[in-house]
């Protein structure tokens, strides 16, 4: 791609920016803008930790991009690596309550213009190939719910499985088929302050969406929870704890006076009950 088609980008990425602020660089030349822009005409809004295009292609995180088309400019929300897309499945868990509530809230409030896509990511020949895609499931962004989450995650699934089968039968070293997600994404005009509305939708979602866990991740915080400290009233005769509803200062068992203790939250799970 020429180096002049590459800085058509620059005026946007400037009206990224803006939107999105403190969560994307803000570079001071031109060139280290337009090395974020693709042989496939699209640039990937880096992060703060990223150097090349290729880091940010293999990226485990969900990504703001943006292409200039020849009448419209595309955007959107995407996770355009598997490990990205596995990460956003653990919006589903438990751990990440707060984050789905906020995530749901956001979607409603997009335009009705921005859409979330499941697709079909295809590299049938090699690994490093440009990918082709077809859209399996597409519905309104701010329609989503709970109910089509898991139905968005039920089909990346499928696609997931069926790559892992190709990749089996065809004897190939990667899966020619992966799943990929579009989170919201749309086409807007070459209009500045319609980019610039677009971008500052997307900024929620992105902030949220960056906020996610690995499910390793996830892991470690659940045992680092529960190695964290509570204090419960321990008898100091017979060594029985009452139920925390319990307020009196002697034992119920034995009537022996009850000290505060520390234990940690694993331990204290581990416990039997009271009887």
């Amino acid at each position: 791609m020429r180096n002049a088609e590459k800085k058509k980008y620059v005026k946007w990425y400037r009206l990224a920016e803006k939107a999105l602020d403190d969560l994307v660089p803000h570079p001071k030349s031109e060139s280290a803008i337009t090395k974020w822009v693709s042989k496939e005409n699209w640039l990937m809004i880096p992060t703060f930790a990223e150097r090349t295009i290729i880091e940010a292609r293999n990226r485990p995180d969900p990504n703001i991009y943006f292409a200039l088309g020849n009448e419209r400019i595309s955007l959107g929300l995407i996770c355009n690596t598997l490990a990205s897309v596995e990460k956003m499945r653990n919006l589903l868990h438990n751990y990440h309550a707060k984050e789905r509530t906020d995530f749901l809230s956001h979607m409603k409030g997009l335009d009705n213009a921005f859409r979330i896509k499941v697709n079909v990511k295809k590299k049938p020949h090699h690994y490093a190939q440009p990918p082709t895609y077809e859209t399996d499931y597409e519905m309104q962004a701010n329609k989503v719910d709970d109910e089509s989450i898991s139905e968005i995650f039920r089909r990346v699934d499928n696609i997931r499985d069926k790559g892992i089968q190709e990749r089996e039968i065809e004897d190939k070293s990667w899966p020619p088929t992966t799943p990929g997600l579009d989170i919201a994404s749309k086409e807007v005009p070459y209009a500045e302050q319609d980019f610039l509305d677009a971008m500052t939708e997307l900024r929620p979602l992105y902030d949220v969406c960056l906020r996610i866990k690995t499910g390793a991740e996830i892991e470690r915080e659940l045992r680092k929870l529960q190695k964290q400290k509570v204090t419960i009233m321990i008898c100091s005769r017979c060594h029985s704890s009452p139920e925390p509803s319990f307020t009196g200062k002697f034992c119920p068992k034995c009537h022996t006076f009850l000290l505060p203790t520390q234990v940690s939250k694993d331990k204290l799970a581990a416990e039997p009950k009271p009887s």
